[in-house]
């Protein structure tokens, strides 16, 4: 094959790789591996002077979704140039004071404030035109939706999600069917495109300042836009000062901090810290000239497999990890890496003493590359390791996912009766988790009413590590103390599909607080979805729950040995009915300890509460009224009153 046919043959994959990863957030290659790929198409571009006009080298990844607005850039979104060579590196900074700082791996928004508020977020799209996407990043944890100043201001940023929360949200994902996502930023990538915002919401994305697009006010180095934005309370990029002579220094300290990094990068960008000069160097149709890109070299080891560790979750999903003997990439010490699902297993190959290829993603992600060997003799044992089980194979969407389907397993049971005692549900003070999967191991836990026949077991529980007589009273009394319960707290306890603790406080509003009256309900064939904000979803799961054997018997003789209180309908000492209002209550107040008090008061009155602001909030009540906190900014936008408990009082009066 000539260079020429070559070229032609990496354009077209190159294209098809980017558009999966830019735009169907989809990815089916390697950071890695794509890499590999540009880098030989660009070596092959300059060799020949051969270039497409629909290289990905001359222009920028990205195209825009049909279902979100179209918005033109005022300044052109370009990339920058990258190596992985560190001299590339010294040779742009020439001797120049620069600004050297992580290039984040997320997606890549622009934020307009004029005025003192949030007016705009667009995405970086194909670098000409972005997306509007200000309905999403409003529901960033992190994004201010009013700064202090009043001119005009465009920034850029990433949108980033953290490795915690990009764990749990694929768990809840794989949980309820549906496919997860490949990698953090394609999480955030796809978090931030959302149609509906309340999906963004629950995500927890955050928003890192990196770049002052345009401002009223003249800012001329680089270290100054980063403070003025700080000022501005925004988040801005890891960053450092540097020269020639001290830059190698700074960046193996980067390289040492990435592994406790909480987010995702790719390497580091070095910027001139004199704007103008930085402008004045031009740009070209791909990257701008102010700046460089340093990317990772992700080094291969070899290592040898010696098998697998499988995990159950809470979800009954089976994760795998890969075990292999200990590597040290860079001072960091690894010798196992998760296989993320079982089709990667099975691609693999593996074998006991097979020779892998292992590196650090990213310099953070340990990933089992390559199999040298492929001897494919491994086999998974198909048990569950928690409770022994057979494991079955499903497709939530297109990988293939290891499940255990006993309802009974440990793994899921833990999680059934940290919700259960929990406390907005039955609340068994002091009743840990880790308490919790001691018992179920021992045999003690197996369904709710378990809970209040541990006292059988009080002599092995005495005996057991970390216990002893006096743990075990102040248990079986915080047990005894939950005997009393409201019935929307016992129901909130169940972990009913749809029924959270605003379903659950109508439930047992509807039937008086009468749980063999709601019970009655099913064999009446009572349509859910009279009771308010209640739709046919709600309505079907309950009845799935209600007639599901299995759930049915963890909960059924629990309802015999609760004594549900019946609230008796007291005389108000106020006039004023909140019916139709609702409420987000925040923060500690003087009056109302614990807080609850002052929720309690407000339902007593017929108001509702919530646990956000949107615009179907009627107040915010909090004492700290001139906070910056999100459910201050939230109340602002939506023209939601703020007030303290004096003023809820008066009014109330």
């Amino acid at each position: 094959m000539s260079k020429g046919e070559r070229i032609k043959e990496l354009v077209k994959i190159c294209n098809y790789h980017s558009d999966l990863y830019y735009v169907k957030d989809k990815p089916e290659i390697s950071d890695k591996e794509y890499d590999a790929l540009y880098d030989e198409l660009e070596k092959l571009e300059n060799e020949t002077n051969y270039i497409l006009v629909n290289s990905p080298t001359q222009k920028v990844k990205g195209e825009i979704l049909p279902f979100l607005t179209k918005v033109k850039h005022s300044e052109p979104m370009l990339s920058a140039e990258k190596s992985k060579d560190i001299n590339d590196i010294i040779k742009f900074m020439r001797n120049q004071d620069c600004i050297l700082s992580w290039k984040l791996d997320g997606l890549t928004l622009v934020l307009k404030y004029n005025n003192g508020r949030f007016q705009q977020a667009i995405t970086r799209g194909g670098g000409d035109y972005g997306e509007d996407v200000s309905h999403t990043v409003r529901m960033f944890t992190n994004v201010p939706l009013t700064i202090d100043y009043k001119g005009y201001l465009e920034l850029r940023g990433e949108g980033l999600v953290t490795f915690k929360d990009f764990e749990r949200i694929n768990l809840d994902l794989i949980a309820k069917g549906e496919g997860p996502y490949s990698s953090p930023r394609n999480l955030s990538a796809g978090s931030v495109r959302q149609l509906d915002a309340n999906i963004t919401k629950r995500r927890n994305l955050i928003f890192i300042a990196f770049a002052i697009v345009k401002c009223d006010k003249e800012i001329p180095y680089k270290n100054q836009q980063f403070e003025f934005l700080k000022e501005q309370g925004f988040e801005v990029v890891y960053h450092f000062a540097v020269n020639r002579e001290i830059i190698k220094n700074y960046i193996e300290d980067f390289k040492n901090k990435v592994f406790s990094l909480p987010y995702l990068t790719d390497g580091l960008i070095i910027e001139y810290n004199d704007i103008a000069y930085g402008k004045a160097q031009g740009f070209t149709g791909h990257h701008a000239k102010n700046m460089f890109a340093l990317k990772w070299e992700n080094e291969n080891y070899e290592a040898k497999f010696k098998g697998v560790e499988l995990n159950t979750t809470r979800t009954g999903m089976v994760s795998i990890t890969g075990l292999f003997d200990e590597v040290d990439i860079d001072g960091v010490k690894v010798s196992r890496a998760s296989l993320h699902n079982y089709d990667i297993f099975e691609e693999l190959e593996l074998g006991i003493n097979d020779v892998v290829t292992v590196y650090r993603a990213n310099e953070v992600i340990p990933q089992i590359e390559d199999n040298l060997t492929r001897s494919n003799t491994y086999k998974i044992d198909m048990k569950c390791p928690s409770c022994g089980e057979p494991i079955v194979i499903k497709r939530p969407k297109e990988a293939r996912f290891l499940f255990c389907d006993n309802v009974n397993c440990p793994s899921k049971l833990v999680n059934k009766f940290v919700h259960f005692c929990s406390k907005d549900a039955i609340n068994i003070d002091g009743f840990s988790e880790a308490g919790i999967e001691l018992f179920i191991e021992k045999g003690f836990l197996k369904t709710f009413d378990d809970i209040y026949n541990l006292e059988k077991y009080k002599n092995e529980i005495i005996k057991l590590e970390g216990w002893g007589i006096r743990s075990y009273n102040k248990l079986i009394e915080a047990i005894n103390n939950s005997k009393t319960v409201e019935m929307h707290r016992f129901l909130y306890g169940l972990g009913i599909s749809q029924i959270g603790k605003s379903a659950s406080k109508a439930i047992a509003k509807a039937f008086n607080n009468d749980w063999f009256a709601f019970e009655d309900a099913f064999c009446r064939e009572f349509d859910f979805t009279q009771l308010e904000d209640f739709g046919q979803v709600s309505n079907d799961s309950l009845y799935q729950w209600y007639n599901n054997g299995i759930e049915h018997k963890m909960w059924a003789k629990t309802t015999v040995i609760l004594d549900f209180i019946k609230t008796e309908k007291k005389e108000n000492i106020s006039k004023l009915d909140l019916t139709g209002k609702v409420f987000c209550v925040t923060g500690e107040f003087q009056q109302f300890k614990p807080r609850k008090k002052l929720e309690e008061l407000i339902e007593s009155l017929g108001g509702k509460l919530t646990d956000s602001v949107s615009s179907k909030t009627s107040y915010l009540l909090t004492n700290d009224t001139t906070s910056g906190s999100k459910k201050n900014q939230d109340a602002l936008k939506y023209n939601v009153k703020i007030m303290n408990e004096n003023e809820f009082l008066d009014m109330i009066k």
